[in-house]
């Protein structure tokens, strides 16, 4: 094979891995967004509300470093904010440093105040795929009711769109 037959086929197999990776992950933000309508909440696939520094003082896993919001699923519920996200994060201290994802959650209360402390994070379960972590925070309300998550009673007939 000539050099430049050779630079072309290298150029091919980039230039579809980097097509590839960008089909698969348009595949993942749809299926969030879908488990995002399922649960009757919003998708956005950054930290549109600037979770990241509210989270990592108090992250649960020690040593975490370079901690990364993104896939956020965000609602109401009752009187709280509901937060489902992936939290990318480097994790290992003594040995190989790896980057790692984990579907995490959180609520805050509506009405903050100066007193309300660190938001206590939930980590899914690590051996699981992404998508099932993300499932295993699917709200009570999405699993028992038709209601839209974090309408009142009052105003569930409400036409929504």
């Amino acid at each position: 094979m000539t050099p430049a037959g050779l630079l072309s086929l290298a150029l091919l197999l980039i230039a579809a891995a980097a097509f590839s990776e960008r089909v698969l992950a348009r595949l993942h933000r749809a299926r969030l967004q879908r488990m995002a309508l399922e649960w009757h909440m919003r998708y956005s696939p950054n930290d549109r509300f600037r979770i990241t520094p509210r989270i990592t003082r108090g992250f649960p896993v020690p040593g975490a470093a370079k901690i990364k919001v993104v896939d956020l699923i965000y609602g109401i519920e009752s009187d709280l904010y509901r937060y489902v996200f992936t939290a990318e994060y480097t994790a290992g201290i003594v040995r190989g440093k790896r980057r790692v994802q984990r579907a995490c959650s959180f609520s805050e209360p509506r009405e903050r105040s100066a007193s309300a402390g660190e938001p206590k994070i939930t980590l899914a379960p690590a051996g699981l795929p992404l998508l099932e972590q993300y499932r295993r925070f699917t709200p009570p309300s999405a699993r028992t009711s038709d209601r839209p998550f974090g309408t009142e009673a009052s105003n569930a007939a409400a036409p929504t769109e």
